[in-house]
C-alpha cells in the first residue's frame, strides 16, 4: 500500500511517500532527533511520513510518523498533547537559523502485531525531541553529491583580434564570460522531495597557448576571467608563426540554498559552500599566427 503525504513547511511543499515494501533496516525507528545518518541525510525519518518495523515483523510496520502543525492540537488530531500553549510556543521559540527551513513538531503512531495480523494504529504522540529546523548544514552531503552530477555549460573562449589570426610578436588578447550558472533541483529519494537551488561560480581560469613551431610556455591560471580591448589584463604574446591553438580549463565552485526560504541572493549568508570543486574544458579555438612585414611603395608625393 502507498499513500502520499504533502507536506506545507514555510510556503515549500513537500510529498512523503510512504509504502509497506520498504526493508526493515531503512527506517528502523531510531534516530528520528538526529539530522544526519553517516554521511547521507534521512529525508523521511527526519521530515516525517517514515514507517519504522520491528525486526521480528517482516513487512509489516508498526510505527510511523508525521509532521503536524501545532495549531492542530486545539482540534485533538494530534493525540496525547495536553494543552497547546506550550507546544505552540515551543514551535515559535525554535528560532531557526538565517536559511534554515522551520519544521512542525513531529508525532508518532504505534500498532502491534498479533498472529502476523496488524492492530489498529494509535492516536498520535509527540516526538517531543524532535528538531524543529532543517538547516542547510543538514543537507550539505546530499547537496555535494547532487553537485558532481550536474552539467555545468563551459566557459566560451574570446579573442582579440578576432576571425581566427592573429600577429607574431603582438599581444593576443583574451577573456571569458565569469559567469555563475544555477540550477533548481529537488533532493531526495523517491516521493520525498526538497527543492533547492545550486549555484556553481567560476573560481579560476587556465588559458594554455598552444603552438605547432614551438612551447608557447606554462599555462596561465588566473582568477580573472579577462577583458576586451581597451581594458585587457589576460594576454598572450605568440613567438611562432603557424597554427596555434587556445584551450581553456574553468574551474567551479559550488554552493546552495533552500528554496523557498526568505533572503538576499546578494547576501553570502544566504549560501552554504558545497565540498569540492569541477572543472570544464571549452571547446578549442584554432588560430593562425601570421608575420606582418612593412613595405615600402613607390607613391606620388603632392
Amino acid at each position: 500500500m502507498r499513500r502520499a503525504i504533502v507536506l506545507l513547511l514555510a510556503g515549500v511543499a513537500l510529498t512523503v511517500l510512504v509504502q509497506n515494501g520498504a526493508t526493515a533496516s531503512e527506517f528502523d525507528g531510531s534516530g528520528l532527533t538526529s539530522k544526519a545518518d553517516g554521511n547521507k541525510f534521512d529525508f523521511n525519518r527526519y521530515l516525517g511520513g517514515a514507517i519504522a518495523y520491528d525486526g521480528a515483523v517482516v513487512g509489516l510496520p508498526t510505527k510511523r510518523y508525521e509532521r503536524k502543525p501545532a495549531v492542530l492540537c486545539h482540534e485533538g488530531d494530534v493525540g496525547d498533547v495536553e494543552g497547546c500553549a506550550w507546544l505552540i510556543q515551543k514551535v515559535a521559540d525554535a528560532n531557526c537559523p538565517k536559511g534554515s527551513l522551520p519544521l512542525d513538531p513531529l508525532y508518532v503512531a504505534s500498532r502491534e502485531v498479533v498472529d502476523g495480523e496488524p492492530t489498529a494504529w494509535s492516536g498520535w504522540e509527540l516526538v517531543d525531541n524532535a528538531a524543529l529546523c532543517l538547516n542547510p548544514a543538514d543537507l550539505k552531503a546530499e547537496a555535494t553529491t547532487a553537485f558532481k552530477s550536474l552539467t555545468v555549460k563551459p566557459s566560451a573562449i574570446k579573442v582579440q583580434p578576432a576571425g581566427g589570426q592573429v600577429l607574431i610578436n603582438m599581444p593576443t588578447i583574451t577573456y571569458t564570460d565569469a559567469v555563475a550558472e544555477t540550477f533548481d533541483i529537488s533532493l531526495g529519494e523517491g516521493d520525498q522531495k526538497i527543492p533547492v537551488q545550486v549555484e556553481a561560480v567560476p573560481k579560476t581560469f587556465t588559458w594554455s597557448y598552444g603552438s605547432e613551431e614551438g612551447d608557447e610556455g606554462f599555462p596561465l591560471t588566473t582568477t580573472d576571467p579577462g577583458k576586451p580591448y581597451p581594458d585587457q589584463s589576460v594576454t598572450h604574446t605568440y613567438t611562432h608563426k603557424g597554427p596555434a591553438t587556445l584551450d581553456l580549463t574553468t574551474t567551479w565552485t559550488g554552493r546552495f540554498r533552500i528554496q523557498g526560504i526568505p533572503g538576499d541572493l546578494a547576501d553570502p549568508d544566504t549560501w552554504t559552500t558545497i565540498d569540492g570543486q569541477a572543472t570544464t574544458t571549452s571547446p578549442t579555438v584554432h588560430l593562425n599566427v601570421y608575420e606582418k612585414r612593412p613595405h615600402l611603395v613607390e607613391d606620388t608625393l603632392g
